[in-house]
């Protein structure tokens, strides 16, 4: 068992589209009940294609906000604000590429057209909701509710939430499965890479190799970087006795990831193997340098002690 699973490291699907393009932005004026400017309001927004995606700015002392730069959604953004004790309200937009989408606030008319809407069960906004209230059992049951209906204008977003419960529910099975289904009805999403290596990561979880790396193969070739990979095969070829290799993948551990203390660790001991025993304190120095307070730094300390003459004797030949 390594010391680390197999990580992914995952950009966010929405910076990470072919266009690489950010859009221009939303912005827009926030009136209260009584027509006045609602001033230091949070307005939020919400990637329709992924719920993980969320951003907030306040309205400024006229009531106006801008949010440039908002990364581009093929489903849009869902923006809401909240005006002091009123009920939350929410539209939903889409962004264009170097463009300013303008959307405005009117709670005198907003709140009445919001209240006519919701007469309509929206079990995908509802899951939305609850899923930002960390209520994932109750946003699965609606996530159920929405994919039985016969308009699958929200099915990307609902199976991306579902997803995300079984996520945190630590449901990896189930979550598995979700992801494999979007795969399925949705190969060439925003997010393919970030699904990619979803499945990839999973499958590793599950103990399944031949899917494992099979997923893991598709997210390296659309341009995903694997974490972790160098270190583990660092592993497999000192536990080997491979000691010169197993130095070569470490390095190339550190170069993945500078703050990979346990990486200098293990270099020191692949090293130590070697004869090189200046590397060894070396690096074992770095190792307690980045985590002074490590259950093993006493255990580590010594050895930089026995190996320092040997450092010595070695310089003196």
């Amino acid at each position: 068992m390594f010391r680390k699973a197999l990580l992914f490291l995952l950009i966010c699907s929405a910076s990470v589209m072919l266009s690489a393009q950010l859009s221009k932005g939303i912005k827009g004026k926030v009136l209260d009940r009584d027509g006045n400017p609602a001033t230091e309001t949070v307005v939020t927004f919400v990637d329709q294609s992924n719920a993980q995606n969320r951003y907030e700015i306040k309205t400024d002392k006229e009531g106006v906000y801008l949010y440039a730069g908002l990364p581009y959604s093929s489903d849009g953004y869902a923006v809401s604000v909240k005006v002091k004790d009123l009920p939350e309200v929410s539209k939903v937009t889409k962004v264009k590429t170097l463009e300013m989408v303008e959307l405005n606030f009117d709670m005198r008319t907003d709140l009445v057209m919001q209240q006519s809407t919701q007469e309509v069960a929206n079990p995908a906004a509802d899951a939305q909701d609850l899923l930002k209230m960390e209520d994932y059992a109750g946003a699965l049951a609606k996530t159920e509710e929405a994919l039985k209906l016969e308009d699958k204008t929200n099915e990307k977003a609902v199976l991306l939430i579902r997803a995300t419960c079984f996520e945190k529910m630590s449901r990896k099975d189930e979550e598995l499965e979700t992801y494999l289904k979007f795969q399925e009805l949705y190969p060439k999403s925003d997010n393919e890479k970030q699904i990619i290596g979803k499945i990839a990561d999973l499958y590793a979880d599950k103990g399944d190799k031949a899917n494992a790396e099979k997923y893991k193969k598709l997210y390296k070739d659309m341009g995903g970087l694997v974490i972790a990979e160098n270190y583990n095969e660092g592993v497999n070829r000192l536990n080997s006795g491979d000691a010169q290799g197993a130095a070569e993948f470490f390095r190339k551990a550190i170069a993945d990831d500078a703050n990979d203390a346990d990486a200098h660790r293990e270099l020191a001991s692949a090293l130590a193997r070697t004869g090189d025993f200046g590397g060894a304190v070396e690096h074992l120095k770095i190792y307690l340098k980045m985590k002074p307070d490590a259950d093993d730094a006493a255990q580590w300390k010594e050895a930089i002690k026995q190996l320092e003459p040997m450092v010595k004797g070695s310089k003196g030949k």
